[in-house]
């Protein structure tokens, strides 16, 4: 609180504005005086009890706060306590510095013009919202029917350690093994393969490849482990190396399905490897929940990515879900729960659709990225993030949403969190944005509100201030003093969750 009527300081002193800030919401009053209607015996301020005459405290509040703002001591405050003559807090002392409450008054400047309707600084707003491209390959394996009463059923152990596919029809595979491998051979097609009750481990090749054209049902029943136990020395030396538990190659025709536990753990590289050539198809639809740890990607699509159902928990060491071309979750307003706990970026593809479903997505760099590091489909596709239903929950350490190109928001709620500085933003685009409908709650950057259109909207009261750059706002990560940013004290946070938002 201490830090707050600081900061009510500093904003009178600078502005000779009156300004509310509301410790228990709008309407309320905190420990201070009403903020609405003033009082005449002053306020507390730095643990002093003031009076009607304090002069000696070097504070009189006469009428508490007014549309005049407070009225500053002839003396200031005493040296000794932080305060020089007319001076602020964390000016011309070792807490701070003059270059604080320059960008403390740049933040100002933005919140006093950032009026509902309006967005300042260098953003460009489309009038309308781009075209929304999702995977042009038909998923023929999402078809295949069990026929569990002519099933071939293989039982895996130690000596059974390998299970070879090579024509249609319903496979289960259940049992424990150490060291081994189920393969389903090029150009197989017809298959579905019921993994049930089942732990396997590979130290040569994936756990579960699917090989070049194949087309297979993947039908996940109880608790299905699968772990990768590849040397990644081996990644360019040996032809076996799959790096990934389970991966779906070249050509192949994959949906992954079922009500059952799958747990991955991508020892050597990525949970779950998608070829990169010949137009692969991998869904992921249904009850099942699928946990994965790995070292490099959790699921990494060398083209196209559907996740239309499901509970996925992933722990990875680069990219959480990972497609080059077109990664799409969800479908009109439905869709899966995605937790991603740990990874450099949590979604990345060329065009990123969050079309509906839930998602906890935590990095260290970017949350949702549309990009592509060679640029392949630069010249077929526009880079873009589309937003249409779902709620995203995005904590990061880089941009919330950063796309090389667009950025469509059309329904669902998305709430960004981003410890980011200077370059790095709540939102970073080339192309053009487009917000309507859907909420996006923006705690690094402009903040947007439902049913402004292209515009946008200011919300909370100290929250999100634009300083007419593209970085539109004043970080409030620090908790105490003004850092040479001109950051806002911790404490505002606060204020803006508690009382703030429109």
């Amino acid at each position: 609180m201490k830090k707050i009527l600081c900061l009510l300081l500093a904003i009178t002193l600078m502005t000779g504005a009156a300004v509310a800030v509301y410790a228990d919401g709008p309407g309320k009053t905190g420990n201070g005086p009403d903020v609405q209607d003033g009082t005449e015996t002053g306020m507390p301020f730095n643990g002093m009890e003031p009076d009607n005459n304090a002069q000696e405290n070097g504070m009189p509040f006469m009428q508490g706060i007014e549309g005049q703002g407070i009225n500053p001591p002839q003396q200031g405050m005493p040296e000794q306590n932080g305060f020089g003559n007319n001076q602020m807090p964390g000016m011309n002392n070792e807490n701070g510095m003059q270059q604080g409450m320059n960008g403390f008054q740049q933040g100002m400047n933005g919140m006093q013009q950032g009026m509902p309707g309006e967005m300042n600084g260098s953003y460009t707003s489309a009038s309308s919202p781009t075209a929304i491209v999702t995977s042009d390959v038909t998923n023929t394996a999402k078809s295949l029917v069990a026929d569990k009463a002519n099933a071939i059923t293989y039982t895996m152990s130690e000596e059974n350690n390998e299970v070879k596919i090579d024509e249609a029809g319903t496979y289960i595979v259940t049992g424990s093994c150490s060291d081994g491998n189920i393969i389903v051979k090029k150009n197989t097609t017809g298959v579905v393969l019921i993994l049930k009750d089942l732990d396997l481990t590979s130290t040569s090749g994936a756990a579960v490849s699917l090989n070049k054209y194949s087309e297979v049902k993947v039908v996940i029943e109880g608790t299905v482990k699968l772990t990768d136990n590849e040397n990644p020395a081996l990644e360019d030396v040996d032809d076996d190396y799959d790096g990934a538990a389970l991966k779906a190659k070249d050509g192949s025709n994959v949906y992954l399905t079922g009500s059952g536990t799958l747990i991955i753990n991508g020892n050597a590289k990525n949970g779950i490897k998608v070829g990169d050539e010949d137009t692969p198809s991998f869904v992921i639809d249904g009850s099942l929940s699928i946990n994965i740890t790995a070292t490099n990607d959790g699921i990494n699509a060398g083209y196209d990515l559907t996740i239309l159902s499901g509970t996925i928990s992933i722990s990875a060491g680069d990219d959480g879900i990972h497609a080059d071309r077109i990664l799409t979750i969800g479908n009109d307003g439905n869709g899966p729960s995605i937790n991603i706990s740990k990874s450099y970026e949590a979604l990345e593809a060329s065009v990123v659709n969050l079309l509906g479903g839930k998602g906890e997505l935590k990095a260290s760099d970017d949350g949702v990225n549309a990009a592509n590091s060679d640029n392949t489909y630069a010249s077929s596709l526009t880079y873009s993030i589309n937003i249409t239903g779902g709620e995203w929950n995005i904590s990061c350490s880089g941009d919330g949403l950063d796309s090389n190109g667009n950025i469509n928001i059309t329904g669902g709620h998305t709430t960004i969190r981003s410890g980011s500085q200077g370059g790095e933003a709540g939102l970073d685009y080339t192309g053009t944005l487009y917000v309507a409908d859907g909420t996006l709650d923006n705690y690094s950057g402009v903040a947007f509100d439902a049913g402004m259109g292209q515009q946008g909207m200011m919300q909370g009261a100290f929250g999100d201030m634009q300083s007419g750059n593209q970085n539109g706002m004043m970080p409030f990560q620090q908790d105490n003093g003004f850092s040479q940013n001109g950051m806002m004290p911790g404490e505002m946070q606060q204020s803006q969750q508690q009382g703030g938002r429109h």
